[in-house]
């Protein structure tokens, strides 16, 4: 009992003198710190977060757990709001990783509730918008499900949609919620898309990937009609001989360039011919004599600006067409040449290169001189048909006529070849996907 007496009278010693001293120290300091302020207010804060919280908690269950959480959080966010435009941005960092340790997103969440609209006019602007749009369905009488749109011209259909609805296209609902770095392709100005497409024609005339990128939307179904892409399409490839569109049978540009016979540009015109010949007779033996079976290719490839490559061997096409790919190839078997559009026939000038003087040997001083080679001055000058197919337009060339110029010792020599169907037979048109990978340049 004495022990216990004793240490109790200890602790009333202890309590006195800390009693004492915490007086004395407020008598020293007769103002308190803002940490303190800060301690007490959080303290208070706290404790009437925890009763708000166990009173709601039981009555509600998991729902309203949640958002007592939600609360908390937002509390708590609120706080180290208040306290980062006092200046104490540390302990602001606190409370905003409290708050986000609880609600990841609670600051979006407070965003959304402290710039929301009230609820009635949200759901009268909902209401009034669904009026809208019921109206201008009734309007247009558009049945998604069951209209028929094998007859009906959807370039007028599209334009009337778009001039209802005031734009041209826009993003999707669902992307208005996502927090984006860039701009989106709805808004950059009609001028500079339409300037893209002409990148994306380029001056080879890719319009396959024009019609692609029409298949994706309305908008951009309506962007790949533009008249004047057409108009510099059709202009690239019968240049003065265009004409004008009102004195033509075709309703538009587009029209004019997909009935009009033209060259296809996209790939190559492949013939392959095949002949037997007759061999040496054997030194052995007199009555044996082979045949033999010659078979060759002959490839063209046209450009749009009038340039034209042919070339004439025995290799097979997966080999070759990719020898034809540049513009001004390197190649001594490749000829280079020209040709012009009369209507549904080609005209092709081909002639063929001179071998280069760069590797011989020339004096200092001393003027290069062109050697004329063996064979002479050749220029070959073929006219060919173009043969729609069901399958394919414009994907064959029928030979019309062809004629061989050579030039030796000032002299001039004409051949014209008899065109036969084992000789010169039909040129097929094969598409080379490789030709149009890349953009030169864009649609002039």
């Amino acid at each position: 009992m004495d022990s216990a007496s004793s240490d109790a009278g200890k602790e009333d010693d202890d309590e006195s003198s800390s009693a004492s001293t915490t007086s004395g120290s407020e008598a020293n300091t007769p103002k308190r710190s803002e940490l303190d302020d800060f301690r007490e207010q959080w303290q208070k804060e706290l404790k009437k977060d925890q009763h708000v919280g166990s009173v709601v908690a039981p009555a509600t269950g998991n729902v309203d757990g949640t958002n007592s959480i939600e609360q908390q959080a937002r509390a708590l966010f609120q706080q180290g709001s208040e306290l980062e435009r006092s200046g104490k941005v540390f302990e602001a960092m606190r409370l905003y990783r409290r708050a986000t340790q609880l609600v990841p997103d609670i600051e979006f969440r407070v965003y959304d509730k402290k710039h929301a609209k009230p609820k009635t006019d949200t759901a009268e602007a909902d209401a009034r918008m669904v009026d809208g749009l019921m109206e201008r369905m009734m309007k247009a009488n558009i049945d998604e499900d069951e209209e028929n749109l094998e007859d009906v011209d959807l370039e007028l259909r599209f334009q009337s949609l778009m001039a209802r609805s005031g734009k041209l296209f826009e993003r999707a609902s669902g992307d208005r919620k996502l927090i984006v770095t860039s701009a989106h392709f709805s808004d950059l100005p009609m001028e500079l898309i339409l300037y893209i497409l002409r990148w994306v024609v380029s001056n080879d005339l890719d319009l396959k990937s024009l019609e692609r990128f029409a298949s994706v939307c309305r908008g951009f179904y309506l962007l790949a009609r533009d008249s004047e892409i057409w108009r510099h399409a059709c202009m690239r490839i019968w240049g003065v001989n265009v004409g004008v569109l009102k004195g033509t049978s075709f309703s538009s540009w587009r029209e004019m360039y997909i009935n009009r016979p033209r060259i296809l540009f996209h790939g190559c015109y492949i013939s392959r011919t095949s002949y037997l010949r007759s061999g040496e007779n054997s030194f052995q033996d007199q009555f044996y004599r082979p045949i033999q079976l010659v078979e060759y290719y002959r490839y063209f490839r046209f450009f749009a600006d009038g340039k034209v490559l042919m070339m004439t061997t025995a290799d097979e096409p997966q080999h070759c067409v990719i020898r034809l790919k540049q513009r001004l190839p390197t190649q001594n078997e490749i000829l280079r040449g020209h040709y012009r559009l009369h209507d549904d026939v080609v005209i092709v000038a081909i002639q063929r290169n001179r071998p280069s003087t760069a590797g011989q040997m020339q004096r200092p001083g001393r003027k290069a001189r062109d050697i004329e080679p063996e064979y002479g001055q050749q220029t070959f000058l073929m006219e060919l048909q173009i043969v729609s197919t069901a399958k394919r337009p414009f994907s064959q060339l029928h030979w019309k006529q062809y004629t061989m110029v050579q030039q030796r010792n000032n002299q001039e020599k004409t051949t014209q070849f008899e065109l036969t169907t084992t000789k010169y037979p039909p040129l097929y048109f094969s598409r080379v996907k490789s030709y149009h990978q890349e953009s030169e340049g864009p649609l002039k």
